[in-house]
């Protein structure tokens, strides 16, 4: 074998490829605006995320929010009440409203809920609190007080009041019937129909409540004085969305003014008026039980921070070029997050690159959110729904937003099993084949961004799926044989419909990345790089940073990288995406083979080729237009020069990736190293 040493001057005096962009039709002052646009909106919608991210682990943590333990003050009424027999002799309730009046279901939810109060252990979170301001009658809640309350004794000079009210609730259709349908539109259920009544009009049971509303001390005035006084009124709601599942309570406080008066006659406390003080505030507070899956979230979650801090470290430095042999598990793992390292420089990837786009922080995310589901939907509508109807508060938009926002991996996550699926069930034998998978592959980080906007609107979608409501209480007919079924529970029964909507909302954002970005995909598939992305991995994106750049002879598109950025391209394509292990088609390698240099020292091999390693101009300009909502990189033209060598990216049945050029000879490590130690680029066909 001949050794072939080139001179400093005879390195810098080789041609230089022609670089070009994208033809796409627009003048450079238009193509200034887009590029600068696309890079403002993907920071904006960065930086968004980012502060989203941050807000839910820090401010929708459970744990931590249940060691604040700010919540606890709201269990006071039944703080000092052991068992549930005691609450009717502690409290005055109505003939007809009094806990031995509920159902069976709704006993047992009051037993649950009281021995979480007297426990206050490990088992359950109590979680708290925000404050809603009243300011008209929709978060009104104090109307309930409302009623008669025979007295204990005719020498009781103070009693604390008590109202119990127990129901199921029953909904008709869906957000989808209620578009394409009737249920929203025909004739509703009237108030005081019982079961079979409801159920003929398409209504079905989500959801059993028992809402239990206590007192402070009320004084008892003399006969047939008129008393208006203010009150705090605690509120324990349960809700189970199975018969017997074990409840959820929302806890709240009220200040309400009441208006009442002593019944001498029936010996009575009639409570008038009662409505809540304008001005003043609900607070708001919840108990859930603390099962496995908020506990497993909160592990995962820890973990991926870890994750993407090792991974981001290791991708802003060059990763050793590595011939791949087998490895242990244990080494696996740790070239996941800490591959052996130049201390060159690199930047191939950003932060949002791996936190959309490595299957292992999107599918472990996913399940983390997915665990953490039974507690982030109850809270977040319940906490929605008080919201709502007050003034505009930034720190709960945020913690709403941020709950959300974590269904942004869910759709990550359909779009990689898509990619998965379509790959196991194609007979595809070569990259590029099936063309299905190439649409299932957006061509920024920003569109993945953008489909956070109808994952906003999660609260509204599922209360519009609920909104035909009707509650069937206690008092119209016996609640013991009604029973609630998990499948058709208040949440599981919208998840379908909102499924539908996540997933039409990918097909559209993936359509119309394609219709406004064609011209630069139709580029993009004629390219061994990005055809890895597109039709070989489980790769979202397929935003690769390099220059396209004209290739004499050479029918497909060319890109120049960064010698540093291919070897750390390679490290996270090896161990952070799925390889289908597709070959290329034959005809790509005759393309790149008659495409090669003419002029080729007989003695040379693939560590000899050097005319690929000119430096390329780094300065970025936007004198050419690039993908709408992209952040793809241009550089400023140079004049035509004589062709480079070719080189193409290529898997073999392993998945693993290796660099071959026209002749098959693959890219030897030690070649790799010398272009990364010059910061050389290299040309890929």
């Amino acid at each position: 074998m001949q050794i072939h040493v080139v001179s400093r001057h005879d390195l810098f005096a080789m041609p230089r490829p022609k670089t070009r962009t994208l033809q796409m039709p627009q003048t450079p002052q238009n193509a200034a605006g887009a590029v600068q646009l696309a890079k403002a909106l993907k920071t904006l919608l960065g930086y968004l995320c980012t502060i989203l991210l941050v807000v839910d682990v820090c401010g929708n943590n459970w744990e931590l929010i249940d060691y604040v333990g700010d919540a606890k003050h709201l269990l006071t009424p039944l703080l000092t009440v052991a068992e549930f027999d005691q609450i009717g002799h502690a409290f005055v309730f109505p003939v007809g409203n009094a806990p031995d009046h509920v159902s069976q279901v709704g006993q047992f939810m009051m037993n649950t809920s009281l021995a979480q109060i007297q426990a206050r252990d490990s088992n359950a979170y109590i979680l708290g609190t925000t404050m809603h301001p009243i300011q008209d009658s929709v978060n009104d809640i104090c109307g309930h007080l409302v009623s008669s309350y025979p007295l204990p004794s005719a020498n009781a000079t103070s009693v604390r009041l008590g109202n119990v009210a127990d129901g199921i609730s029953f909904v008709r259709g869906t957000a989808l019937s209620h578009w394409f349908s009737d249920t929203r539109s025909a004739p509703p259920a009237d108030q005081g129909m019982n079961e079979t009544q409801l159920r003929a009009m398409g209504y079905g049971p989500v959801r059993h409540g028992t809402d239990l509303r206590l007192t402070t001390h009320v004084a008892v005035p003399r006969p047939g004085e008129i008393v208006t006084t203010s009150i705090s009124m605690y509120r324990f709601f349960m809700k189970a969305f199975c018969s017997g599942c074990v409840p959820g309570t929302e806890l709240g406080l009220d200040t309400c003014a009441i208006t009442y008066l002593y019944n001498e006659t029936t010996h009575s406390l009639d409570v008038t008026a009662s409505q809540a003080a304008v001005g003043s505030s609900h607070e708001l507070g919840f108990i859930f039980q603390r099962r496995g899956g908020p506990i497993l979230a909160l592990y995962i979650r820890f973990a991926m921070v870890l994750l993407v801090f090792g991974v981001y470290s290791a991708s802003q430095k060059t990763v050793q070029w590595v011939e791949f042999v087998p490895e242990s598990l244990p080494q696996r793992l740790h070239n996941v997050v800490a591959p052996p390292l130049y201390r060159q420089p690199c930047s191939v990837f950003g932060l949002s690159d791996i936190c959309f786009n490595s299957d292992i922080f999107v599918v472990l995310y996913t399940l983390a959110v997915l665990a953490d589901e039974e507690i982030s939907l109850v809270y977040s509508r319940v906490l929605y729904r008080w919201y709502r109807s007050t003034s505009f508060n930034l720190w709960i938009e945020l913690r709403l937003m941020s709950m959300t926002m974590r269904w942004l991996w869910l759709n990550c996550f359909l779009l990689k099993a898509a990619k998965w699926t379509c790959d196991f069930a194609s007979v595809a034998q070569y990259t590029g084949e099936n063309r299905v998978m190439g649409w299932l592959t957006f061509s920024s980080v920003t569109w993945v961004y953008l489909s956070v906007f109808v994952l906003f609107q999660r609260a509204n979608f599922i209360e519009y799926s609920n909104s035909v409501l009707i509650d069937l209480s206690c008092a119209t007919q016996n609640l013991d044989a009604v029973s609630v079924a998990f499948l058709d529970s208040w949440y599981v029964r919208s998840m379908p419909d909102l499924v539908v909507v996540v997933l039409v909302n990918l097909i559209v954002l993936l359509a119309i990345d394609r219709v406004v970005n064609w011209q630069w995909w139709r580029a993009t598939a004629k390219n061994s790089l990005c055809r890895q992305l597109m039709f070989n991995s489980t790769s979202i994106l397929a935003d690769v940073r390099g220059d396209a750049i004209d290739q004499p002879g050479y029918a497909g598109s060319c890109l120049v990288i960064k010698a540093r950025a291919l070897c750390t391209f390679r490290w996270f394509f090896s161990t952070h995406l799925t390889a289908f292990g597709l070959k290329e088609h034959p005809a790509i390698l005759r393309a790149i083979h008659s495409a090669r240099p003419h002029k080729t020292d007989p003695g040379s091999s693939s560590a000899d080729v050097t005319a690929d390693t000119a430096p390329m101009p780094s300065e970025r300009t936007t004198h050419t237009s690039v993908a709408w909502l992209s952040d793809h990189d241009v550089v400023k033209p140079v004049p035509p020069t004589d062709a480079a060598t070719l080189y193409l990216i290529v898997q073999d049945r392993d998945g693993h990736i290796h660099v071959v050029d026209g002749t098959k000879r693959e890219m030897q490590e030690l070649n790799v190293e010398v272009k990364i130690l010059r910061d050389t680029t290299i040309v890929l066909g």
